[in-house]
């Protein structure tokens, strides 16, 4: 007996025409036509070739002190945004904070500075802080703090509660439930959360850079617009290989520590 396997079913059909439709709906309100794109996508490829490349080698040390800066802004931010994620981590989570208003208002607190995209942070502060790098320190802590209280709180609501609710039984005071119950289990989780931060911080504060917050990211902005576009790609490399090599790092760092 045959059985006749179709390859697309009505709902196949249906899901794939509701794509088709949203995308030519979106197509046409952009005026973005694919074709063009096709048409105009050689050009662009010749002008990185022609433009861009090969890199200018001899710029490698003008950029040794901006990818410096990059490092520090990501490394200083983190310690200042994963100090504060810390405590609101422990008002966030269930485990640890029972008052339900405190928790929903820490939370909405953090979602409203995790909706909100690092370079639009460092686009508000640069007017009030000025051009440089304590501006990426300050855009990037305060856009970190809603990602890494979130990852915090989820770790912490992931501890064993039995675990905490056998050590209140033994007469100890709340935060020392959580200072021996919740802190220790949470830890490894901790860790994990922060060397993925300090990869997202690098790859941040090169692009926050841009819209002039200090670091690499500037000094490849500054080349683009004098149109020392070999030049700019030089720096665009250096970002490429420094996030792989902190990508490595950070996994192994993963394996030993966690």
């Amino acid at each position: 007996m045959k059985y006749t396997v179709k390859m697309f079913n009505k709902n196949d059909i249906f899901t794939l025409g509701v794509i088709s439709i949203i995308y030519l709906f979106i197509a046409y309100r952009l005026d973005f036509s694919f074709l063009s794109f096709l048409v105009e996508l050689p050009s662009a490829v010749s002008f990185i070739t022609e433009e861009m490349l090969p890199v200018n080698w001899k710029s490698y040390n003008n950029y040794m002190t901006p990818l410096l800066d990059t490092f520090c802004v990501a490394i200083v931010s983190l310690i200042f945004s994963s100090a504060i994620s810390f405590f609101l981590g422990f008002l966030c989570s269930e485990k640890t904070m029972h008052f339900k208003p405190i928790r929903n208002f820490v939370k909405s607190f953090a979602t409203v500075l995790r909706n909100i995209p690092n370079i639009i942070w460092a686009l508000m502060f640069v007017p009030a802080f000025g051009v440089g790098i304590t501006t990426g320190i300050i855009a990037l802590t305060v856009g970190n703090i809603g990602d890494m209280t979130r990852f915090y709180y989820e770790t912490i609501d992931e501890v064993d509660l039995e675990l905490l609710s056998s050590l209140k039984a033994t007469g100890m005071s709340h935060l020392q439930v959580i200072r021996f119950g919740a802190i220790p289990q949470a830890i490894p989780g901790f860790i994990s959360w922060t060397i993925y931060s300090l990869e997202s911080n690098i790859r941040s504060s090169a692009v926050i850079g841009l819209v002039g917050a200090g670091g690499i990211g500037m000094y490849i902005s500054n080349n683009l617009s004098l149109m020392k576009y070999n030049t700019a790609a030089m720096g665009i490399l250096l970002i490429v290989v420094c996030a792989i090599a902190t990508e490595i790092i950070s996994n192994i760092l993963r394996k030993r520590i966690i």
